[in-house]
């Protein structure tokens, strides 16, 4: 509990979700009403508020409850064991906030996630993605890791823009966002022969290469590399590019064949799999109930 927030949070029973209520204890009854009547609740992040029930503590029940409740269950989809916050805002007025806290932290993390994706500088980015890991609580490398993985899910290649720079044009830069997350996931490392050298500000040194030169920031289109073979990939003879899904594994320079380290590939497979053993078993259960 909080005394400057006048908050406190309580788990969600089975039992309570089934009879839609939310059983309040009583060493918190002194902020509610000391009789039956309405209270003025909002859920979550919502500005409307709803007329509920509530029912002070007495001997039979031994507990306050607020009824009322099953609709929100049911739309957040709370489970037992679910953690909600209950504050209390205007005490006169007998109006206060019921949030999921799952719900809250989904929201502040998608806030976070939209933060990082715009920051335009580095820096701003490291922020960014340092909260989104506080809030996440993950380890920098496995965030990063499923933040690139969702963004290849959730985007398509799209052409990469050109910028005027006085009389010249060059390529549209990586944003910020996501060389903070292939930084992370590659430690700065080259993903063909794992070169990187430490700058004066202590940040491993790496280049980014777009494999297609002509599309956009996908995560596939984009490799983290050092400025030895970034030379290579632009002025080398670079053949036969395999692929595991739509991500690089292998290359060949100059007729020499090169590995190239790509986590996201076996990520990625691991996800193709799952559907796969996930859709197999479905279907064999639904021979078995026909039978």
């Amino acid at each position: 509990m909080s005394d400057q927030t006048r908050t406190f949070t309580l788990r969600i029973s089975a039992s309570r979700l089934k009879k839609g209520f939310i059983a309040i204890p009583q060493k918190f009854a002194n902020w509610f009403p000391q009789q039956r009547g309405k209270i003025q609740v909002a859920f979550d992040d919502e500005e409307k508020r709803r007329a509920l029930t509530f029912h002070p503590h007495d001997p039979a029940g031994k507990e306050n409850r607020i009824f009322g409740t099953k609709q929100w269950f049911s739309r957040r989809a709370v489970v037992d064991g679910d953690v909600i916050s209950i504050t209390l805002e205007d005490a006169d007025r007998h109006m206060y906030r019921v949030a999921l806290d799952r719900f809250v932290r989904e929201k502040e993390e998608q806030q976070s996630r939209q933060k990082l994706q715009a920051a335009p500088t580095d820096s701003e980015a490291r922020r960014e993605f340092d909260a989104l890991s506080r809030l996440t609580q993950k380890r920098p490398r496995r965030l990063a890791r499923e933040e690139l993985l969702r963004i290849a899910e959730q985007s398509v290649s799209e052409k990469r823009l050109r910028v005027s720079s006085g009389a010249s044009a060059r390529h549209e830069a990586v944003p910020a966002g996501i060389r903070i997350l292939l930084r992370e996931l590659h430690e700065g490392k080259c993903q063909l022969c794992s070169f990187t050298f430490e700058k004066r500000n202590g940040e491993p040194y790496f280049e980014i290469h777009h494999l297609d030169p002509a599309l956009g920031h996908h995560p596939s289109n984009l490799l983290v590399i050092c400025p030895n073979c970034h030379a290579q990939f632009e002025h080398a003879k670079v053949t036969n590019l395999e692929r595991v899904g739509i991500w690089l594994v292998a290359v060949t320079i100059n007729g020499k064949r090169v590995t190239v380290r790509q986590p996201l590939a076996h990520d990625s497979m691991k996800k193709v799999l799952l559907a796969i053993i996930l859709a197999t078993l479905s279907a064999q259960l639904g021979r078995m109930l026909v039978r």
